[in-house]
């Protein structure tokens, strides 16, 4: 199977979130080397990403950014000599979720347009016809209410998960995890999940819906969100 390859993606995610991770890095951890440490995460990252299977192209397939980052993030952490604690991943993600480049594509952009909608219910049933072909890609289902600002996406098998499994880092699965809030919440949702693969569920059990839907059910974050 022909792994993912480096190429335009792979430079345009490390230019992406490389100067937002390593600033944060470098105040959390002053005692690293940071000149070396630098070097060390381009080439895991790089490695990371040429040792893994395809998803199939951008265009097909919303995730294959995602998996580059997720490749990003887990090469940050497997080469910072254990010092990336649980603490500090929290901080990292949440940092690297809120560069100026992701912020610039996600902030005022709804997540319940009719594009969105489309594109997710199209993208469900293009995982779940070609997770054969793909093997570390997402497998999952989409179901929206209709007239609402409001949808649920339940995801069968992760392809985040699979690739720290890949590494042998399963254990900062579900602080990536972490991520899809700050995502949806620059779109303007909600997200409510109790289940996520990431800490060893069946599932992951999205519910989003827009703050005004929220507030109009009058939601209430559930007490076992993860």
């Amino acid at each position: 199977m022909q792994s993912i390859k480096y190429g335009i993606i792979g430079a345009f995610i490390k230019f992406a979130f490389a100067r937002t991770a390593f600033d944060y890095i470098g105040k959390e951890i002053p005692e690293l080397n940071m000149p070396e440490y630098k070097k060390r995460a381009a080439r895991e990252y790089r490695a990371i990403v040429e040792r893994t299977p395809g998803i199939g192209s951008i265009k097909e397939n919303m995730f294959v950014m995602t998996m580059y980052a997720g490749a990003f993030v887990i090469a940050l952490y497997k080469e910072a000599e254990g010092k990336i604690d649980e603490e500090r991943l929290k901080g990292l993600i949440r940092a690297c979720a809120y560069c100026p480049l992701m912020v610039k594509a996600k902030a005022g952009k709804s997540a319940f347009t009719e594009k969105v909608i489309t594109n997710r219910t199209q993208q469900a049933q293009w995982s779940r016809d070609h997770i054969k072909e793909y093997p570390m890609n997402w497998y999952f289902y989409f179901k929206n209410v209709p007239g609402k600002d409001e949808y649920y996406i339940t995801y069968k098998e992760c392809g985040i998960c699979k690739l720290t499994r890949q590494e042998g880092c399963e254990e900062i699965t579900k602080y990536l995890c972490m991520m899809d809030y700050y995502t949806f919440e620059m779109q303007g949702a909600v997200l409510d999940r109790t289940k996520t693969l990431g800490y060893g569920d069946d599932e992951c059990n999205f519910h989003l819906m827009s703050r005004e839907r929220a507030e109009e059910i009058g939601f209430v974050k559930s007490e076992s969100a993860k």
